[in-house]
């Protein structure tokens, strides 16, 4: 169950930061960041459902729909107190991936 909350806590948070009132705070506007941003909310909340510990049955959809209000619940609750420190990771996991991938001028000269 534990798994589970930790999980969709991950998805709830890249969802939170892909809404408009968050991601404008936060400095995100690129189209292709806030698609994939939702994308990989839905990936980590299919994950939790899929790893929540249970064989296909009720069983399984009840320990997810649990786990994922828990996690609903705490994040709310963080939103509601400190909102940039709890999106602080989604930025930085973006300002890590944006380092890595090299620019377009670098792929430019590259390939010429």
């Amino acid at each position: 169950m534990l798994e589970t909350i930790i999980v969709t806590l991950a998805g709830w948070m890249l969802l939170a930061a892909s809404a408009f009132r968050y991601r404008r705070d936060l400095g995100i506007t690129a189209p292709g960041t806030i698609r994939l941003l939702r994308i990989a909310a839905a990936a980590a909340l299919t994950l939790a459902f899929l790893r929540c510990g249970a064989p296909v049955s009720g069983e399984r959809v009840v320990r997810f729909l649990g786990g994922g209000s828990i996690a609903a619940v705490i994040m709310v609750g963080m939103l509601s107190v400190a909102p940039m420190f709890m999106l602080r990771p989604v930025v930085l996991i973006l300002g890590m991936a944006r380092a890595l991938r090299p620019s377009k001028d670098e792929h430019r000269t590259a390939s010429a």
